[in-house]
This record gives C-alpha cells, sequence and structure tokens, in this order.
C-alpha cells in the first residue's frame, strides 16, 4: 500500500528501518527557547567559546512515537480534522515533530508574518508560540494558544510532567480518510501546500540526488517552505536516511545566509553529511576552500521560486549539486 501522507511515510520507515537507526538529528531541545525566553540549558558549556549546543538524536522509532503521542494531546486539547493551527517555531526537530503530529489527524500547519496574514486562513483554531508572546499568543482564538516552553516540557517530559504517554493513539484513531485529505499546510500564504506534492516532491528529490539509507541529508532551509518540507525532509523520511537541522533558529524566512552557513558547515562536519538541501544565498556563504574536510557527494541548490529540476548544476565542496527553480519560459 502506498502511504497518502507524510505521517504514513514516516509510520512505513519506522518500521523498516533498524530500531537503533538515528533518523533526525537536531540542536538540543533548550535551543528552541534559548532566544525567546529562559530555560534550563545546563547542558550547554559557553566557556570554551564554542556558542553552539550539543545536538539531541532521534530514532525513527522515537521520533514516530513522539509524533503520535502529541497529536492525541493536541485532538484531546480540541483541535479537530479541518482546522488550522497557526505558529512560528524555528526550524528545530521539535517543529517537525508539531507538523507531522499536525498530519496524523488532519489539521493544517500553517506559517504567516502577522494578523492580517492569518486573517485569510480559513479555520484557524488555535496557535503554537515559541515565545509565548507576540500577535499568536494574543489572539483569541477557540484554542488556547501553546508556548514553545510548554511545547518543549510536553514532548520530551520536563520539569516533572509525565509527558504524552497517555495519549498514545491507535492506527484507527488517526485520521485515514485519504479520499480527500486536508492540505498539510499554509506557508506565509494561502496556496495549500498538499501531502501529495510534498510526497511528490520527495520522490523526485531521492531519485535525482541518488539518495539511500546510509545517506546523512543536512537541511539548512525552512522546514516551513514546500522545498525544506516536501523536498528535503519526504525525500529524507521516505529513504531512511538520517536527518540533520543546523542549529540556526527563527529561518521560517530566508534568514541570515552567513549565520546559515557557519551553522550548516559546523553539522557538515561533524555529522558526515553525505546530501545537502540549501539554497543558492547559504551555499554562497559557505566557504569552499577545504573540500577535503567534508564528506559530501552531492545535494540540491534552489535557485529561485519554483519546484522544477533544471539543467544548471553548481558546485560546492568538491560536489556537484542538483539545482531547483522554475524552468525557463
Amino acid at each position: 500500500m502506498i502511504a497518502k501522507t507524510i505521517a504514513a511515510v514516516l509510520d512505513a520507515t519506522a518500521l523498516r528501518v533498524p530500531k537503533n537507526r538515528v533518523g533526525v538529528v537536531s540542536a538540543s531541545p533548550d535551543f528552541l527557547m534559548r532566544s525567546v525566553t529562559a530555560t534550563d540549558t545546563t547542558s550547554y558549556d559557553s566557556s570554551n567559546g564554542n556558542d553552539s549546543l550539543p545536538l539531541h538524536r532521534y530514532t525513527y522509532e522515537d521520533f514516530r512515537d513522539k509524533t503520535n503521542m502529541l497529536a492525541g494531546y493536541l485532538r484531546a486539547y480540541g483541535y479537530e480534522r479541518n482546522d488550522v493551527m497557526v505558529s512560528d517555531l524555528p526550524n528545530v526537530a521539535e517543529n517537525l515533530i508539531l507538523q507531522i503530529a499536525c498530519n496524523r489527524i488532519g489539521v493544517t500547519y500553517a506559517t504567516t508574518k502577522g494578523l492580517e496574514g492569518m486573517a485569510k486562513l480559513p479555520k484557524v483554531r488555535g496557535s503554537v508560540s515559541a515565545s509565548g508572546t507576540g500577535f499568536l499568543a494574543e489572539t483569541n482564538l477557540s484554542v488556547p494558544f501553546l508556548s514553545g516552553e510548554f511545547l518543549l516540557d510536553l514532548i520530551h517530559g520536563n520539569d516533572g510532567m509525565l509527558g504524552l504517554e497517555e495519549f498514545r493513539l491507535e492506527d484507527n484513531e488517526q485520521d485515514t480518510d485519504v479520499t480527500v485529505l486536508p492540505p498539510h499546510a499554509y506557508y506565509n500564504n494561502t496556496k495549500p501546500f498538499t501531502n501529495l506534492e510534498a510526497l511528490e516532491m520527495g520522490t523526485d528529490a531521492a531519485w535525482e540526488v541518488a539518495m539511500v539509507e546510509d545517506d546523512v541529508v543536512c537541511v539548512a532551509i525552512t522546514l516551513c517552505h514546500p522545498f525544506g518540507m516536501g523536498s528535503a525532509v519526504c525525500s529524507t523520511l521516505n529513504t531512511g536516511a538520517t536527518l540533520v537541522l543546523p542549529s540556526v533558529g527563527d529561518i521560517r524566512g530566508c534568514g541570515v545566509p552567513s549565520e546559515r552557513a557557519d551553522a550548516t558547515l559546523e553539522v557538515l562536519e561533524s555529522e558526515k553529511c553525505t546530501l545537502l538541501f540549501a539554497d543558492t544565498h547559504t551555499l554562497k556563504a559557505l566557504p569552499d576552500d577545504h573540500p577535503e574536510r567534508l564528506s559530501l557527494k552531492g545535494g540540491v541548490c534552489k535557485v529561485g521560486s519554483g519546484s522544477q529540476f533544471l539543467e544548471e548544476t553548481v558546485k560546492f565542496g568538491g560536489a556537484t549539486f542538483k539545482t531547483i527553480g522554475s524552468l525557463p519560459k
């Protein structure tokens, strides 16, 4: 049976790959809150001049279970099929956990830059605010907002919270009606990004870069964009490769290329990434003077709007990158 949703792809891969296989590598959960609120960062030591938090590793099985139980919690909290949740989480594993949790119960994940954009979205039910402040926290919606700090405690069982085990969903409790699937997301506009689009983009990207289960894939582009969620994430989930998220917060949009480049280079080296998904700004900001330090065999570079693979290629780290954008008219 062919998986019809992003959550179903994750489930199939979690069953297929070895239980101890690392599926997702991301900044320590503390990174989510580091720039927006005070949290316990005892595992972080800046005395050595290294401004990076440690990386957190999830097996595919663990990642599947966290998305499943969070989906159960969201349903108990009041979210229903066809609802829309607006979020401003940065590019960390918890963002991906939340997106796939929503996907499991037919809730559409959305990002928007302000109240005007949110007003254009259909059936907005609630929000997740990373900082617990701003318009996402202050707008009166039918479901009270969740703060990023609370979400972290919930997902990881911090501060004495029991966690999500009691909210685990059985297969028959998840959104299995694939005849008319709600969109997966609205990313900063009202154009729906569907499960079918995401999975087809992932299939195409995996084929273009010859991705296999042993690959380690660095995703240096926002998870809140079709290229990030579709081409990069879905190709990785489908093949069972390891997904690595650089420690750059708040890259829902373009972000700062130099900052993203620094964080990207760090994980390219430390995690021995074999594939890289990035935009042209990040790739140009990356130093390319010591390709022997990298393990890259290739990747995909987004060079403009659009989602078509182009004939043009670019070079970085001794490897050839496919490009994606709009076909010439």
